[in-house]
């Protein structure tokens, strides 16, 4: 019985397992389009208040020029007060707006690379379960085993360089060569 009871809690183990898995993917996945909703509700808002701008500074404009033919320059400060008024709440609000945008932005980039990084050490516990495997099976050695899981280890460790690498050659700061050859000296 006791083959049975040890495969049972296994089994029980792995299911547990899958369901905290699926659990907090869809937790992040929810939060991940919410958070994306909202990204794009201000991005939206930002282009409308833009607009609203750009009609203010058309009259601050006509306003000016209007003061340049009638006063000749004089009392230009009164002249454009009013639309000053109206263009000022819609720059702070501009400003508050792309300000909220960059946070949503970061935990939107912070989450990416949470999640990149639970693939590289499930990368890495999956080799390091094989090895394990394949040391009780005596087809390597424990100092192969050693050497593979030091250079799996490595890859895991250099996550953050990797990262920036590969964003490097996204914006074309260096060549498909240059990305290769770094990537190769990263263990990835």
């Amino acid at each position: 019985m006791g083959l049975f009871n040890k495969i049972k809690t296994q089994a029980t183990s792995i299911g547990s397992n899958i369901s905290e898995s699926t659990s907090k993917l869809s937790s992040d996945m929810s939060t991940s389009l919410k958070e994306n909703s909202k990204l794009s509700a201000i991005r939206s808002e930002i282009t409308s208040i833009e607009g609203q701008l750009n009609i203010g500074y058309q009259d601050i404009g006509k306003k000016y020029v209007e003061n340049l033919l009638e006063n000749e320059g004089q009392n230009i400060d009164a002249a454009l007060q009013e639309s000053l008024n109206r263009v000022e709440p819609l720059l702070e609000k501009k400003l508050e707006l792309e300000d909220e945008a960059i946070e949503i932005e970061k935990k939107l980039k912070d989450q990416i690379i949470i999640q990149e990084k639970a693939l590289f050490q499930k990368e890495y516990d999956q080799e390091k379960e094989k090895l394990e495997k394949a040391v009780k099976l005596d087809v390597i050695s424990v100092d192969e085993m050693t050497e593979r899981l030091a250079k799996a280890r490595f890859k895991l460790d250099n996550f953050d360089t990797i990262r920036k690498v590969k964003k490097q050659h996204e914006m074309n700061l260096i060549s498909k060569e240059e990305l290769k050859e770094k990537l190769a000296a990263l263990g990835a």
